[in-house]
């Protein structure tokens, strides 16, 4: 534990409402094994490799679950978040959860270091597949995937698999035997950020993209680029990553009370004027330099895109970026130093921008509008 200024903090673990007492940057595991008592979920490597530290974080009761490194996560980026330690996993009446059961009958486990992790990493994906279950063709590479963030010594990994799998083919609900219908296309606007953690051995990149963007573009003279004006809106709480945690702390403490960043669009220039989109078949793709300012924080950044917009068909219009946007993410009011310092990371300053934007036609009097939609099929 830190010698640090220590406080109450507010904490809800397995189901209970705890109150330790901690300095903001002590370790959960540390709390949770000297504050609290609860030793099952364990330190093994201590940088955030083996994963014998995970425990499961929701935000609220009966949301999606989490894993969660403990000994990594500070105390004061988890306070008043829902915690489930391997202690939790066990039922009201304290039978075993049909994970543990599985474990011990099948003998899962040598030594038991790695099972509390294990444990945590399977039972976020029954959550998961819950949600959204997977083709039994596909289980088994689920379940690869669900443990590969964790170390096991002992037993190759491959009965902690199996039991896995044969506790999800038992409950119902978790796999089907077709593949759930795709989620129509949607706009999107990426990101790449390069990043090294203090266990990784060389720099490695932060990718990710925001799903719920609101874009809107209007000609004043149908398809002529030299007429028309736009917004792009994204949602922050619309981050993805593939890591949930991730996606937390960078909403919670990079974007804090960040709710959109959006980009107005000043100008589009056709790069080859021999070709407009008012005089090429639907499908070409047209080359464009678009122009504008990027409002972050209150700030508003000239920016200049490389793009190509293509007339999909009558009713559907598309915008792609050909080549990121590059943007100094101090220059939008970013605390990128201080985030890297406390999330032990070296963090690159300057973030790769792209995006695909899908428009539809919406009826309305005056310049012909286009809004965010589904990309239609083909």
């Amino acid at each position: 534990m830190s010698q640090g200024t220590r406080r109450m903090f507010t904490l809800h673990i397995n189901g209970v409402e705890q109150k330790p007492t901690a300095a903001g940057g002590d370790l959960l595991v540390d709390v949770l094994h000297e504050e609290l008592g609860l030793t099952g979920t364990k330190l093994s490597c201590g940088i955030g490799s083996c994963g014998a530290c995970k425990v499961i974080v929701q935000k609220e009761p009966g949301g999606p679950k989490m894993a969660m490194l403990a000994c990594y996560a500070r105390m004061d980026s988890i306070e008043a978040l829902h915690i489930t330690t391997v202690e939790g996993l066990k039922g009201p009446d304290g039978e075993l959860h049909p994970l543990q059961r599985e474990f011990l009958d099948g003998h899962a486990f040598q030594c038991g270091y790695s099972t509390p992790g294990m444990l945590m990493a399977a039972d976020v994906l029954m959550d998961q597949l819950a949600r959204r279950p997977v083709p039994v063709a596909k289980l088994d590479n689920r379940i690869r995937q669900a443990i590969s963030g964790n170390l096991c010594r002992c037993t190759g990994y491959v009965k902690y698999a199996q039991a896995i799998k044969k506790v999800i083919l038992a409950t119902p609900g978790l796999t089907c035997l077709e593949e759930p219908a795709p989620e129509a296309a949607r706009s999107v606007v990426t990101f790449r950020i390069r990043k090294q953690s203090s266990n990784d051995l060389e720099e490695k990149a932060l990718v990710g993209f925001f799903d719920q963007v609101d874009a809107t573009v209007q000609f004043a003279t149908p398809f002529r680029l030299d007429t028309c004006i736009g917004k792009v809106t994204v949602k922050t709480g619309a981050l993805r990553t593939g890591e949930p945690v991730r996606d937390f702390n960078l909403r919670r403490f990079f974007f804090q009370q960040l709710e959109a960043i959006d980009f107005t669009l000043d100008s589009a220039e056709v790069i080859d004027g021999r070709y407009q989109l008012d005089a090429v078949p639907f499908g070409t793709a047209i080359p464009v330099n678009i122009r504008g300012r990027l409002g972050v924080f209150g700030n508003k950044l000239p920016a200049l895109a490389d793009a190509v917009v293509t007339v999909l068909d009558a009713n559907n219009l598309r915008i792609t970026s050909r080549a990121p946007v590059l943007v100094d993410m101090r220059d939008c009011g970013f605390a990128v130093d201080s985030f890297a310092k406390d999330f032990f990371l070296k963090l690159g300053r300057t973030v790769e921008v792209t995006f695909d934007l899908l428009l539809e036609t919406k009826e309305q009097a005056g310049p012909a509008l286009w809004r965010t939609g589904s990309k239609p099929s083909r």
